[in-house]
Formats: structure tokens, C-alpha cells, sequence
């Protein structure tokens, strides 16, 4: 039966979408030279892998197409994923596949941290990285996957305090996973070691300064001010103005860099983004007359409105920062109902289902949550 021109020609504009998305390839190593005309064929090699790949594409589509092709999309992927996890051995196109399931979760199930791919099949994984000792393309891109898989394992681990599976020899890959490794390792602990932390993160810094030199280092940078801001949070009884300065530079840093790449970022960028802008608005709640000598509170308040109505900018209604510019909109109105007024006044009821953990939701019988922790008083000198 001859191809269908119409269906040829959606596959292709489908593609340079997600070429456009995967950032040139690189998360899911599609071949560098291969033309949006080609990669159908090559995706076509696997159900899952176009399955996924469609699975973000339309969610940057038109919104009817994302409110009635994204949810069949999602549980086909599901079970696809489902029926070929226990194949050994796995193809490339299977953990290309989990990449994008996993690096774009919130974005695909609509839900923050809604799937964690490694975790199902790390024994397969296991058997695959050994492979990757050549230098040979195929096993480069391996290497490429594996990075990939091993950093949005750890940052899943950090937002939901679940135990790694991956040991130290594992995870030297890249930059990004050795500081998400520094997190994982620190706050995984009984108690946080600050002083001990803090020097595995400035040797991390003076080893990988070069990168914060290189065009789009913003993420490298947010990243950096989030594992410290974390280890802050989880060390100290007290919280302390560094706090401050690092959430509100993690904002400043995100609307001061967006152009139009943004919208196409992985989900944990804005897992960070949110989780600064969260603990900003309980610093606020909890500090503000301590504050107001060192800061603008009206500036910092504004801050944190500007970076809702930015969120809520970004691509369609079920893009994830939609999803997450709510949460920081419910943070903003629960505690701070009598600061600078929010244009947003509906604070989702399931708000206290999105990870928890990271963001520190004390969640009682019959499903009410409070948004502020139990936090000890102020200190306005240094954390250390």
C-alpha cells in the first residue's frame, strides 16, 4: 500500500519537533546528521521509542490535539514499556525511549515526578553499560543514554528520598550527575554534614568551573544554587539569609535566560525552579520582619508573582510549567495572604500530592497538608 502523503508529511513536521525538543539529539542520541525526514525511519524501529517521542511532541502541539492524543499516547506507552522490560538484551531504542519517559515525566503524565524509568529496569541497564568501554559511536551513544538515565535517577531520588540504585563507579559520568551524586549522598544521610557538603560542592565547583563559562550555563549554575539551597534546608534547624539570596538567584537566573528554548527543557529544570520559589515564599512567611532589614520584601514578593505569571507563559495549558507555575501560586496565596495581592486565586486540593518530600508538605488524616514546616527562628548571618 503506497505511504500516506498526509501521514508522511505530520511524521516529518513531528520530527523536527522533536529534534527541536531533544536539544539537537543529544538526550536521546539520534544520529547528529540525520534530517527530520530521516529520523521517522529510524524511530520507527521502535513502538516505545516513537511512542515517546510523539508522547512530547504533542504536548507542544495545539491543546485539543495534546487533551485527545496524550492520554491514549500515555497508557500505550505504558504498555509498551510494560511488556518489553524484561527483554534481554534491550535494544538502544528502548533506553532512548526511557530517556524521554523519564527526563520529560511531568510533562507527559501531567503529574510532577510521574515516572522514574530507571528504576524498573536497572539490572537490564546493568548488563548493557559494561559495553560502553569502546570509543566506537554505537557506544558512545550508550554512554550518552546512560548519563542521561543515571542523572534524572538521582534527581527523582532527591525530590522523593527513595535509595539510589547506582553505586560511585556508576555515576562519573558528567558534571550534572556528579553534583546530583553530592546531594543524593549528603541528604540521604541521618544527618546532614554542612561543613563536609559544602567542600564536596566548592571542589565540584573548581572542577567543572570551565562549564559555567560555556554558552547556556544557566542550568549548570541553577543547579549548583539548588544543591546548595537543599543541603540548607536539610541541615539547618534555622534558616539563614543564604537562603535567601540563592532562592532568589535561582528565579532571577530563569527569567533573565528564558528565550525561546525554554519551554523545551527537561522537567527537572523547573523541579528546581519550583522548589527555590516555594521555599522563597515560606522565607517570607516565616522571616519577613528579619528580612525586611537586609531586603526588599516588596521586590522579593514581586519576584515570585513575576515567576508565576512566567510559568504560566510557557508553551500550552499541559505544559509542565503550567502545572508547576500552580504550585508555586498556592505557596504564594496559603502563606502570604496578606502580602502584595495574587492575580491567581485557585489553589489546586491536590496540591499536597506533588512530591512532598522535596517541597516539605506536612500532609494529615483526611487529606489537608500544611505548607509551612516546623522551622526555628531566623539566623541573618552566615549559614556556616
Amino acid at each position: 500500500m503506497p505511504p500516506d502523503r498526509g501521514r508522511a508529511s505530520k511524521a516529518c513536521a513531528t520530527c523536527r519537533k522533536i529534534k527541536t525538543r531533544s536539544g539537537g539529539h543529544g538526550k536521546v542520541s539520534f544520529n547528529p546528521s540525520s534530517s527530520s525526514e530521516t529520523i521517522p525511519a529510524e524511530v520507527r524501529k521502535s513502538p516505545l521509542l516513537l511512542c515517546a517521542c510523539c508522547l512530547i511532541a504533542v504536548r507542544h502541539t495545539t491543546q485539543d490535539s495534546a487533551s485527545t492524543l496524550a492520554p491514549r499516547l500515555f497508557q500505550e506507552a505504558r504498555t509498551l514499556l510494560s511488556a518489553h522490560l524484561l527483554d534481554v538484551p534491550q535494544s538502544i531504542e528502548f533506553f532512548q525511549a526511557a530517556v524521554v519517559l523519564s527526563m520529560w515525566s511531568t510533562t507527559i503524565g501531567q503529574t510532577p515526578l510521574s515516572i522514574n524509568s530507571y528504576e524498573g529496569f536497572a539490572p537490564v541497564m546493568t548488563g548493557s553499560e559494561g559495553q560502553a568501554a569502546s570509543l566506537s559511536k554505537s557506544e558512545l551513544d550508550r554512554w550518552c543514554v546512560w548519563n542521561h538515565l543515571c542523572l534524572v535517577h538521582l534527581h527523582y531520588c532527591v525530590g522523593t528520598r527513595r535509595r539510589a540504585i547506582l553505586d560511585w563507579i556508576q555515576t562519573r559520568m558528567v558534571a550534572e550527575v556528579m553534583l546530583y551524586w553530592i546531594i543524593y549522598e549528603s541528604c540521604s544521610a541521618a544527618q546532614v554534614d554542612l561543613p563536609k557538603t559544602q567542600s564536596a560542592l566548592r571542589e565540584w565547583r573548581q572542577e567543572w568551573k570551565f562549564l559555567f563559562d560555556q554558552p547556556r550555563s544557566q542550568f549548570i549554575q541553577i543547579g549548583f544554587h539548588f544543591a546548595r539551597l537543599l543541603v540548607y534546608d536539610q541541615a539547618l534547624k534555622s534558616r539563614s539569609a543564604a537562603m535567601t539570596r540563592l532562592s532568589a538567584a535561582i528565579i532571577q537566573l530563569a527569567l533573565d535566560t528564558a528565550d525561546l528554548r525554554t519551554r523545551h527543557l527537561s522537567d527537572h529544570i523547573y523541579h528546581m525552579i519550583t522548589f527555590a520559589a516555594v521555599t522563597l515564599c515560606r522565607l517570607l512567611h516565616m522571616y519577613e520582619d528579619q528580612l525586611a532589614s537586609t531586603h526588599r520584601i516588596m521586590e522579593l514578593d514581586s519576584l515570585v508573582l513575576t515567576l508565576v505569571t512566567w510559568l504560566h507563559s510557557i508553551g500550552l495549558p499541559c505544559h509542565v510549567a503550567h502545572t508547576l507555575g500552580d504550585v508555586v501560586a498556592a505557596f504564594h496565596e496559603n502563606p502570604r495572604t496578606n502580602a502584595h495581592p495574587s492575580p491567581y486565586d485557585q489553589v489546586q486540593d491536590d496540591i499536597g500530592l506533588y512530591f512532598p518530600e522535596l517541597l516539605g508538605i506536612e500532609t494529615f488524616d483526611g487529606g489537608n497538608f500544611d505548607f509551612i514546616p516546623d522551622w526555628d527562628p531566623y539566623i541573618p548571618g552566615p549559614a556556616t
